[in-house]
């Protein structure tokens, strides 16, 4: 073979190996002679992107299945749990009590509201303040009268499921003694800063009137009947700039009665429905991190309802009747202050204030105080059961320092003072000590002994009460 033949043929080779297999990746895939470099270079760059995208993708599918394979070996090892003592150990592996840091988070992904209308006494700050991968919370609780009155307990259940079926709503169910609280948040609705939420409450066959529905605590005046309730509330919020929110609801409620231990005389109130619209404005720059709800931040928050009674006479034992007719409509406002100092993500200081009444309430409407159960968003006396006080308007001042001992004991010191404007004056002061204790497993416990005393009119003895409470979240 001649030179020349050599490189006639080397020629062939390198143009079948380079020039041709490059044109056949252009157009539709079908070779189309040798091709011009501009358009080789063009190629050339559109398969290096094309490679670039499957990496990424791939990268990204290996990702998603980890997170997919961790979540399924989670949910595995849950269910593998026979024991309580294996489900305590499993528990305190996804250490759902730890704090959360503020640090690389939006602020308005850290940022809790005070307004918009308030769970009162459903303990869902407890669960807003916990693990962001906890959905499901379970408490026990308990407030226990030092002095002989009977005790007040209840199971509490929290569950918040965020986007179900895909869309921007959120679903969140509580259940307290024999209350049920179903909620639904249409996020972005119908502007991007709105929310709007409907929940559905029923209350059923417990002593009139709590806020946490404890069929234990056996009030005087509530032994009487059985209050049956159900409550529907739609509520649209605005979130405006620099933490200022408004909202609007609209709650109609129905009363059912049951006759339980009457005296003679004593008149049963009718069953009749009212409905309440009600408007909330406030300012907030609150944040609360962790089960121990860390607070920091100062929140301002206010409230008024105007109610509408679908019929109304007068109820109970002569000659202190209820209102009656003229009671056809009635009024409730409330108006908070919130200020939390937090140094070095342990010592917290919170302060609250808080005025709150109406115009032509009866028992079932009028506002309410006590109560030992600081996790609750009740207004609390410590050393009182729930709900010890009914009046036609208060004020109250609460104040709380809390810090750690170490990192599985943290104590809180309490004081609260109470005064009543109406029907007549009272005072009454109350404080309290509490402990958070880490359990072996991992739980949390809290303990709380509050010693109150009422001031005015007449000063009284001391009164006591012990409240314990744990809770687990998965």
């Amino acid at each position: 073979m001649g030179f020349k033949n050599f490189i006639m043929m080397a020629a062939a080779v390198l143009l079948t190996a380079f020039v041709l297999p490059g044109s056949a990746l252009q157009g539709d895939g079908e070779p189309e002679g040798i091709a011009v470099p501009v358009e080789a270079e063009n190629g050339k760059q559109k398969e290096e992107a094309l490679i670039n995208e499957d990496d990424i993708r791939d990268r990204s599918t290996d990702a998603l299945m980890r997170d997919l394979v961790r979540k399924g070996q989670r949910r595995q090892k849950l269910s593998d749990a026979t024991t309580p003592d294996e489900l305590l150990k499993l528990l305190v592996k996804r250490k759902w009590y730890r704090q959360m840091d503020f640090e690389g988070r939006a602020p308005a992904k850290i940022r809790k509201k005070e307004l918009g209308r308030q769970s009162e006494g459903d303990l869902s700050s407890l669960k807003e303040s916990a693990s962001p991968d906890i959905s499901n919370i379970i408490v026990l609780l308990g407030e226990i009268p030092v002095n002989g009155q009977k005790g007040v307990f209840a199971p509490v259940f929290l569950s918040d499921k965020k986007n179900i079926f895909g869309s921007r709503s959120d679903f969140s169910f509580s259940w307290a003694g024999l209350k049920a609280t179903a909620k639904f948040s249409q996020k972005r609705f119908p502007w991007k800063n709105t929310t709007l939420e409907e929940t559905v409450i029923g209350s059923f066959l417990y002593a009139s009137g709590t806020n946490l529905g404890f069929i234990s605590s056996e009030f005087g005046e509530n032994t009487k009947f059985y209050t049956n309730y159900v409550s529907e509330i739609i509520t649209l919020k605005y979130n405006f700039f620099h933490g200022l929110n408004a909202s609007f609801s609209i709650d109609s409620r129905q009363y059912f009665f049951v006759e339980r231990s009457l005296p003679e005389g004593f008149v049963m109130p009718l069953n009749h429905f009212n409905v309440f619209p009600r408007f909330d404005l406030g300012l907030s720059a609150i944040t609360e991190k962790g089960v121990d709800q860390l607070t920091e931040g100062v929140g301002i928050s206010s409230w008024i309802g105007y109610g509408v009674r679908s019929r109304w006479e007068k109820w109970g034992t002569a000659p202190e009747y209820e209102i009656g007719e003229e009671a056809r409509t009635f009024t409730i406002y409330s108006f908070t202050f919130t200020g939390a100092y937090l140094y070095n993500n342990d010592h917290n200081f919170i302060v609250r204030a808080r005025i709150k009444g109406g115009i032509d309430n009866d028992f079932l409407t009028q506002p309410r105080f006590g109560g030992t159960i600081d996790n609750a968003k009740l207004d609390v006396v410590h050393g009182f059961t729930v709900d010890s006080f009914r009046v036609e308007r208060f004020g109250i001042v609460n104040c709380m320092y809390g810090f750690n001992i170490f990192s599985r004991l943290r104590m809180s010191l309490y004081f609260d003072y109470a005064h009543v404007f109406r029907p007549k004056r009272e005072d009454v002061i109350g404080t309290g000590y509490g402990f958070r204790i880490l359990a072996w497993g991992g739980l949390p416990i809290w303990l709380t002994h509050g010693i109150g005393r009422r001031l005015y009119p007449e000063r009284t003895g001391p009164e006591q009460v012990v409240m314990i409470m744990s809770a687990a979240g998965w």
